[in-house]
This record gives structure tokens, sequence and C-alpha cells, in this order.
């Protein structure tokens, strides 16, 4: 038994370590404001390189947001994406196959192109046009 526990341990972090880019854990410190007023129905998920997916489901449509540091674009997925529900997702690919959020639907701000980001803060604008501040650990 302790062998197959160890088998197994081993086959996860050999699993974790190739695919740490496509791989996001939920990070339950994290917080979200939309236009300043805290979101409570979020779930953010963090990468080994501090991407993050949101799983917004304060909205009717349960969005996702993908924002990553090669291209600093808040995206919406566009493959399926496989997740553990409030743990873990996996993405298609090291940098995820995504299309940017439309500008033009954009209402009540001016068109704000790519994201504010460091390692703790990322701010974007949605396609309703509100700012969307994530806040890390």
């Amino acid at each position: 038994m302790k062998k197959l526990l160890l088998l197994l341990t081993l086959i996860l972090v050999i699993f974790i370590v190739l695919h740490r880019q496509r791989l996001f854990l939920r990070d339950p410190i994290a917080s979200v404001t939309r236009d300043g007023q805290k979101v409570a129905n979020v779930v953010v998920m963090i990468n080994y390189t501090n991407d993050i997916l949101l799983q917004d489901a304060s909205t009717p449509t349960k969005r996702l947001y993908l924002v990553q540091n090669w291209n600093h674009l808040a995206a919406a997925p566009t493959a399926p994406i496989k997740c553990l529900q409030g743990f873990a997702c996996l993405t298609d690919a090291d940098q995820a196959t995504a299309a940017p959020i439309p500008v033009g639907s954009r209402g009540r701000r001016e068109p704000f192109q790519g994201v504010t980001m460091t390692s703790r803060h990322i701010e974007f604008v949605d396609e309703d046009g509100a700012l969307v501040a994530v806040t890390l650990r």
C-alpha cells in the first residue's frame, strides 16, 4: 500500500511539474472588485507564472476571464477548459487559446488597451466597461 501511495504521489508531482503553465489552482485568499465594489461569487485561479483565470458566477452567463503574462490581454478562453469544480483547472496549452474581450461592447469607459499587471495586482476592463481589479495573496 505504501508503494502504491508513493507511486501515485510521484506521478502527481511529475504531472504538476510538466503542466505548471497549464494548471490553474484556486487562490482562496484573492479578492476581486468591480468598479470598486467587492464581488463575492468569483473564483480566482492562478498558475505558476501568475496568470489568472476568473470564473465569475455573479453574472447570469457565468463568464470566464483569462489574463496571461505573455500577452497582457484580458481574454475569454475559446478552447474547452477542464476543471475540478472550485479546486483546479487545466487549459489547452501553455499559452491558452483565447479571444480578446471585444472592445466595441465596452459601454461606460474608453477602450482600455491591455492589462495593468504586477505579481500581486491585476486590473482590466471587462466587456461591460467595468474596471475589474484582482488582488492576489
